[in-house]
């Protein structure tokens, strides 16, 4: 056999490994955190969708800019300095005081994406607010455990500090 067949046999192989692997560890994966605020969706609903008001109040999200219409693209971003990091989140669901949704990704789409969703469900004068976020794509799965925890702590942050800017006088 000629070098070049095998070199090519041998690029073949170790892509057909590298993609059982990644097939492999495949999993999408979904995290979820609610927290109670003592108001009614309304203002909760207000608080999220102001948000050129994102930056005082919100640990996570340091600034969101664009349109929030659904089947449009806006600006998030992450975090604040050199570790901020930029998102172009498609928006997928717009339901006033209900629901506001949106899919994201990191890099090329079906890599690593993400689907972020607030739900506000009314009890009484109460909200139950539901944050949760879908991971799918290539490298969705075991890989990215370690990811999924530090979601989960930044989305409870952002949850204490919604009902925080809502009810001043409470320590969540």
């Amino acid at each position: 056999m000629k070098l070049a067949q095998r070199l090519i046999f041998g690029f073949l192989g170790l892509l057909s490994a590298g993609l059982l692997a990644l097939f492999a560890l495949h999993r999408n994966s979904a995290i979820s955190t609610d927290i109670w605020i003592d108001s009614p969706p309304q203002a909760v609903w207000k608080i999220l969708t102001d948000t050129a008001d994102y930056p005082s109040w919100n640990p996570e999200i340091s600034r969101l800019d664009g349109p929030l219409r659904v089947g449009q693209a806006f600006e998030m971003v992450e975090g604040s300095g050199p570790d901020a990091m930029v998102f172009h989140p498609t928006l997928l669901a717009l339901q006033p005081d209900r629901e506001l949704r949106w899919k994201g990704y990191v890099g090329i789409p079906g890599i690593f994406d993400g689907e972020h969703r607030f739900l506000l469900e009314a009890v009484g004068g109460r909200t139950h607010l539901i944050q949760d976020e879908k991971f799918s794509g290539i490298l969705a799965g075991r890989l990215t455990q370690e990811i999924n925890q530090d979601t989960i702590e930044h989305m409870q942050a952002m949850n204490r500090a919604l009902k925080k800017r809502l009810e001043p006088s409470s320590t969540p």
